[in-house]
């Protein structure tokens, strides 16, 4: 019975999705793409779990099956631009972009030098046009344009000091649309006038990652922008294993050849972007 209500929600999003891409409105995610490290071993930092002799048998079967994986989710989404986390070099992100049906740019910045887990942007260059980046602590700010329109995307991973980019940045002083997304710090972002735009599906039960056999919110969107159509967790049927939970890569040590212990969060725009 829950299997099947899950289901029909999935069908009726998916339907509100499709109506959001018709209408031309502007579409950003984020993918927490959970440990998508290459094969070779790194001298920076341990990744010794994630190469062909480790202890999780990580070769090159299994690390292009999780790229087409990775490809075959964001190019479902169809977003103007999809914001990721848990990538580990450039050529990760190359392998995927090349991997995308879609004919997606890319940006990637190095974000944490002790694991080797960075961030990247992968964008229509036709419609999202990329000015500046800055790599923040646990943070990457890309300020562009869309259409007319400018707008500054930050993908975060429990940044502490996002205010004080902030700030730096004189983002607060202006008019600028702001998007914020990732998993957040305890940091109250309420306070700088920006709005949690996942609450909404977060209080109707829905999230991105299960805990203790409940949904949870983990990735989050934040934006100072009020022409909100749609925001929500990005869910499949084949995005979830027969439990009705995100099929991971792995649990533990167990492979399963699925895709992230964690889906996708989106947001639409309406009007206020014109491309």
């Amino acid at each position: 019975m829950q299997r099947t209500l899950l289901l029909t929600l999935l069908f009726l999003a998916a339907i509100m999705q499709a109506t959001a891409q018709q209408r031309g409105m502007l579409g950003i995610g984020f993918y927490d793409v959970d440990k998508l490290y290459d094969t070779l071993s790194s001298r920076f930092y341990n990744d010794s779990d994630y190469t062909p002799e480790g202890r999780l048998k990580w070769d090159d079967k299994r690390y292009r099956s999780k790229i087409e994986k990775t490809a075959q989710v964001i190019d479902s989404m169809h977003l103007h631009v999809v914001a990721l986390y848990g990538v580990e070099n450039e050529q990760v992100v190359r392998d995927i972009a090349a991997a995308c049906d879609n004919d997606y740019a890319y940006i990637h910045r190095t974000n944490d030098y002790n694991k080797g887990l960075d961030f990247a942007l992968l964008y229509f260059a036709d419609k999202f046009f990329p000015e500046r980046c800055i790599r923040w602590s646990n943070a990457l700010l890309v300020d562009g344009t869309v259409g007319d329109e400018p707008i500054t995307i930050i993908v975060q991973n429990k940044s502490s000091s996002i205010g004080v980019l902030l700030k730096e940045r004189n983002l607060l002083d202006t008019t600028r649309k702001i998007v914020i997304l990732g998993a957040p710090n305890k940091l109250n972002l309420q306070k700088y006038g920006l709005t949690d735009a996942t609450a909404t599906a977060e209080k109707a039960g829905r999230g991105n990652r299960v805990v203790n056999r409940g949904w949870q919110m983990y990735s989050r969107i934040f934006t100072n922008i009020e022409n909100i159509v749609k925001c929500d967790s990005y869910a499949r049927g084949w995005l979830l294993n027969s439990q009705g939970t995100p099929l991971a890569t792995y649990d533990k040590q167990k492979y399963y050849d699925g895709y992230s212990s964690q889906l996708p969060v989106y947001i639409y725009f309406d009007k206020i972007f014109a491309y």
